[in-house]
């Protein structure tokens, strides 16, 4: 009875807001007819405020298109320009993706006549991020890129910044985790010198832990919550948060630091982050209280408790929604995989792992031939055998007992029981039919791993066979190249072309690795024979390129940084172009310098792009080293990299005998650094010299 009351008391509460809300509205709307100026304004804007309070979205939005009209009659910039983008995010946030077609380059138009580039950017990210999840990755990084071109020509670091942070949300749903890392990382070097920081830096903080933590760069995650707490500690106080928007910025820092203390197994430090977690969110069944649930889980898995991170994985579970991602299931139910294999509940686990499968090939049939492969360590046959004999030992005692029985009972009895016996005989046959399927499946996944990797070696000689394996015996130059992919195919490439004095020669580093990268590769290498021979200048030879590699036959959204050179062995001029690639050293007077040029874009991003060239009057007797970022960004087992400085001193401070001996002694220096860890990019080196008669 009391309950009741409670309840009709909520109910009547209720009622009675809405009704004073109504009569608020009602009577702005009788007063505006009667005002002007600030005081329409103003009226307008409470408008706006009440219906926010209510359920109906079309009034919202006809309220604040009312503000709107009225702020552009009273040519009122700044309100007009905040009003926008609140709109813009409105549109997105209720996923009203052809309003934003629609009305965002209109009021672009009218920030960018009002030069209001901090709104007219922020306004932008909300088209491109829009076009991101309407499945139009391209499109967003194109137009994420326009946006970044637009901002550097005015020189404006919010704009700059804003569009790398905008690049890597992108570069993330495309599941391009090392370009998406790379994104977030300028976006903040550009954004955390400007005062007073923006607001987004929270966000950008945020996201990017969440790329470092899906690439399991603990130690680099450790790094980013140093300088994340440092910007908070500032920042709150200085933006005068309030304490709810506070308890939010500091929650999902300390989830980041919970993750980077699972990552390296600092379970008492990921304890006490989960704890601080746990005073700042409003519920479980919040946001960070969801993730919150799920670290938990992760946490007593990790100390080997787990009946308690069963619990939390189930807590979890239930409160899953039809609407969450498909990654964010996996990603729950994997969890939830390996608790059940670590309490020895195998069938379950298997049960689930099909489910995982069927989804993941609903996503990306690549990545369900690379689930299946894994089977082999999940499921080992071994156990599998093990498994088999324990059931097939248990229901042979069940059969024995229950002959024995039906021996020594009444008639009655062994009729229960021989019904008991053919219960279980159906359960053990049903058991070894499962088993047996589970042998197939198995045996059909090793023999697929086994033909992928015939195919792939084939396809390595194939590669190999496409770059230049001799080079020039002439007096006037001295040129060596290598390739060494990382995986078993890769995405660098070089080749040469020499017609009488003319020496052309290219490098170049496709984004991403493996198959898609090398057919890529393939490409790009076509091409270049194929216009070296026409005797083009270098940048016309990365201008056709990137007519024929962009577009929209170019769905994958991949390219190539490329350096492209043609050299005149009779003078030693030098001609060349830069498309996005990293800087040649130039060894001169015994001193090693990375060559100073022009920022081109990367070949095959956007179409119609015209590229520039550059030039060096006299190379000659100077050795030209061109390479990847294989070289520099070689890490070892520390995860510590070769780095710019090294390569540098090396061949600054080695006496230079041929490009032959420069390469092979980089490549030594190389795997020295490494000290035994597997490569984590392509390696491919390229050193020329043009040499005069008396040198």
């Amino acid at each position: 009875m009391k309950r009741t009351l409670v309840m009709l008391a909520l109910l009547l509460l209720g009622g009675m807001q809405m009704l004073l809300l109504a009569d608020k509205a009602d009577a702005l709307r009788e007063l505006l007819p009667k005002l002007k100026g600030e005081a329409r304004l103003t009226a307008l804007n409470n408008l706006y405020q009440l219906s926010l309070q209510t359920d109906d979205v079309d009034y919202q939005f006809r309220c604040l298109n009312d503000l709107i009209a009225e702020q552009k009659r009273q040519q009122k910039e700044l309100p007009l320009a905040m009003t926008l983008v609140e709109r813009a995010v409105m549109f997105y946030n209720y996923d009203m993706s052809d309003s934003i077609f629609k009305y965002v380059p209109e009021d672009m138009e009218i920030l960018k006549s009002q030069k209001d580039w901090k709104h007219y950017y922020e306004i932008w990210t909300h088209l491109a991020n829009t076009y991101v999840f309407k499945g139009q990755p391209n499109v967003a990084l194109r137009e994420v890129q326009a946006m970044f071109d637009d901002a550097k020509t005015r020189n404006n670091k919010y704009g700059m910044g804003i569009a790398y942070y905008t690049m890597g949300n992108v570069y993330s749903n495309m599941h391009n985790l090392d370009e998406s890392a790379s994104s977030y990382q300028k976006g903040l070097d550009l954004l955390k010198d400007i005062e007073p920081q923006p607001s987004l830096i929270a966000d950008l903080y945020s996201y990017y832990g969440d790329v470092l933590n899906d690439m399991h760069e603990y130690e680099r995650l450790e790094k980013l919550t140093v300088a994340w707490k440092d910007f908070l500690d500032r920042f709150v106080v200085s933006q005068k948060l309030s304490k709810e928007q506070s308890d939010i910025v500091w929650s999902y820092y300390y989830v980041a630091c919970a993750q980077a203390a699972l990552g390296m197994n600092k379970l008492d430090e990921a304890a006490q982050m989960l704890d601080e977690v746990h005073k700042l969110i409003p519920s479980e069944a919040d946001y960070v209280g969801l993730t919150w649930l799920f670290y938990c889980a992760q946490l007593h898995l990790q100390k080997g408790e787990y009946q308690q991170a069963l619990a939390l994985n189930t807590k979890r579970m239930q409160l899953l929604e039809q609407d969450d991602d498909k990654a964010l299931y996996l990603q729950i139910v994997g969890q939830r995989v390996d608790i059940l294999r670590a309490l020895g509940r195998y069938e379950e686990a298997t049960q689930i792992y099909r489910d995982i499968i069927q989804t993941k090939d609903s996503i990306n049939g690549m990545e369900t031939r690379n689930q299946l492969n894994e089977m082999n360590t999940l499921f080992k046959v071994d156990e599998l055998k093990m498994e088999q004999e324990r059931a097939q030992f248990r229901n042979t005692l069940i059969i024995v007992g229950l002959i024995v029985l039906a021996l020594i009972v009444f008639t009655v009895f062994r009729i229960i029981a021989a019904r008991r016996l053919k219960k279980a005989h159906n359960q053990l046959q049903e058991t070894h039919e499962q088993l047996l399927t589970a042998y197939d499946q198995l045996e059909e996944t090793t023999a697929a791993k086994e033909r992928i990797e015939s195919d792939l070696r084939i396809a390595r000689n194939i590669q190999m066979g496409m770059v230049p394996s001799t080079f020039p015996e002439r007096p006037d130059v001295d040129l060596y190249a290598s390739m060494t992919p990382a995986k078993e195919v890769g995405g660098d490439l070089y080749g040469y072309y020499l017609t009488g004095d003319k020496l052309y020669f290219a490098l170049g580093d496709v984004s991403g690795k493996g198959v898609p990268a090398s057919l890529f590769m393939a490409q790009a290498t076509r091409l270049f024979r194929t216009l070296a021979a026409q005797q083009l200048m270098p940048a016309q030879i990365c201008t056709q390129i990137n007519d024929a590699l962009s577009g929209e036959d170019n769905e994958t959204c991949m390219f190539v940084t490329m350096f492209v050179g043609l050299a005149d062995l009779t003078t030693g001029h030098l001609d060349f172009c830069n498309a996005g690639h990293n800087p040649p050293v130039l060894l001169r007077n015994n001193t090693a310098e990375f060559i100073d040029m022009i920022p081109n874009a990367p070949i095959g991003l956007f179409p119609g792009m015209e590229y520039e060239g550059e030039e060096i009057a006299d190379v000659t007797g100077c050795p030209l080293f061109v390479y990847t970022d294989g070289l520099n960004e070689a890490e070892n087992r520390q995860q510590e990299q070769f780095t710019d400085e090294r390569l540098l001193d090396i061949l600054e401070h080695t006496t230079f005998e041929s490009s032959k001996q420069t390469i092979e002694m980089l490549r030594e220096e190389v795997e020295k650094h490494r000290d035994g860890a597997e490569p984590n990019d392509d390696l491919t080196m390229l050193c020329v010299k043009v040499i005069k008669d008396n040198q």
